[in-house]
C-alpha cells in the first residue's frame, strides 16, 4: 500500500482509495498530496455524504451572487479552491446520481460552472476519491455511474482493515500517542506487553479510528500511569460489513471469521497467518482446534 502511494504521488492521475470506515483513507490521500509535486498547493477534503444534493453542488462547484436567497457574494467552492493542489472527495459512493453526472462533466472538461453562473472556469485539480463502499458492485447494480467510476479509478489503493494488519498495531500506537498528549493533556506511557496483547486480541471493527478512541479513553482514565488491560474499554459495536471474500449470509462468530479470512489471505500458511493476527503458531492451532476450523477450510 505504501509503495503504491509513493509511486502514485509522482503523477497527477486520479486515485480511488477504498477501505472500511476508520482505516485511514484521508491519511493516505494526504500522503499522496505531500509526496507529490502539488505538495505546495492546497489539500482540501469534501465529505460527499454529509450534505444534501443542492448544498453539495454549491459547496463543490461554488456559487455566484444572487444564485439563491442569501447568496450575497461569489463563492469559489472547494474544486476551484483546490486549484494547483489536491481535492479529496470522501465517501464518493454516497454522491447522488445527478451530482455524479455533473462531476463527470467537470472531470472531462477540466472546467467548472458555479451554481447560478453562465461561464466555465478552469481549475487544475488532482482528484482523489475515497469510499468504504464496493463501487464495482454499485456499478453492476446501477447505483454508481460506470463512466465516472472509470474516471476516478485510474489508480487504485486498497487499505486493509486493522484486524488484517495487526503487526502494524504497535507502530500505530507509537504514532497516535503524541497526538493524544495534545488532545488529552496526558502523556501515554509505553504500553506493557499484556496491554499490547489485549489490543491484539480485539477485532477492531472501527479500525484505526476506534484504536485512537480506546487509547484516548485509557490515557484519561489512568492519568499518565501505565495502562493495564483492565483500563481498556472497547466499543461493543458489531461489524456491519462482512470481510471481503466471505459468502453473503455469513453468520459465524467474529473470531472464526477473522481466522478463516486471515488463513485465506495467507494462502494456508499458518505461520504467516498467526503472525498477521498477532498470535503464536501454537495459539493459532489451539484456537482452530477449539473452534473446529480445519486448515484447508481457510
Amino acid at each position: 500500500m505504501l509503495d503504491s502511494i509513493r509511486r502514485f504521488a509522482a503523477c497527477a492521475l486520479p486515485v480511488l482509495i477504498t477501505g472500511e470506515t476508520g482505516t485511514g483513507k484521508e491519511g493516505a490521500a494526504r500522503m499522496l498530496h505531500e509526496l507529490g509535486a502539488r505538495r505546495y498547493g492546497p489539500f482540501l477534503a469534501l465529505n460527499c455524504a454529509a450534505l444534501p444534493e443542492t448544498l453539495l453542488e454549491a459547496e463543490l462547484f461554488g456559487t455566484v451572487r444572487g444564485a439563491y436567497t442569501g447568496a450575497s457574494g461569489d463563492r469559489p467552492g472547494v474544486y476551484r479552491s483546490a486549484d494547483g493542489g489536491t481535492l479529496l472527495l470522501d465517501e464518493i459512493g454516497d454522491m447522488p446520481p445527478p451530482m455524479q453526472a455533473k462531476l463527470l462533466r467537470v472531470l472531462q472538461e477540466g472546467t467548472v460552472r458555479p451554481v447560478g453562473g453562465d461561464r466555465e472556469i478552469a481549475a487544475d485539480v488532482r482528484i482523489v476519491a475515497a469510499s468504504h463502499c464496493d463501487l464495482t458492485s454499485m456499478v453492476r447494480h446501477g447505483r454508481f455511474r460506470a463512466d465516472l467510476f472509470h474516471r476516478l479509478a485510474v489508480l487504485r489503493i486498497r487499505i486493509p482493515p486493522l484486524r488484517l494488519r495487526l503487526e502494524d498495531l504497535p507502530c500505530l500506537v507509537d504514532q497516535i500517542a503524541p497526538r493524544l498528549t495534545g488532545a488529552t493533556g496526558v502523556r501515554l506511557p509505553a504500553l506493557p506487553p499484556e496491554t499490547v496483547a489485549a489490543l491484539l486480541a480485539h477485532p477492531w471493527p472501527g479500525n484505526i479510528r476506534e484504536l485512537e478512541t480506546v487509547l484516548a479513553r485509557a490515557a484519561v482514565r489512568t492519568g499518565g500511569a501505565p495502562v493495564l488491560p483492565e483500563d481498556l474499554e472497547f466499543d461493543s459495536v458489531r461489524m456491519e460489513r462482512r470481510p471481503s471474500g466471505l459468502p453473503s449470509g455469513w453468520r459465524e462468530p467474529l473470531e472464526v471469521c477473522l481466522i478463516r479470512e486471515t488463513i485465506r489471505e495467507c494462502r494456508n500458511n499458518l505461520t504467516l497467518a498467526a503472525a498477521r493476527i498477532g498470535w503464536t503458531r501454537q495459539k493459532l492451532y489451539r484456537r482452530m482446534s477449539s473452534l473446529g476450523i480445519k486448515r484447508d477450510s481457510g
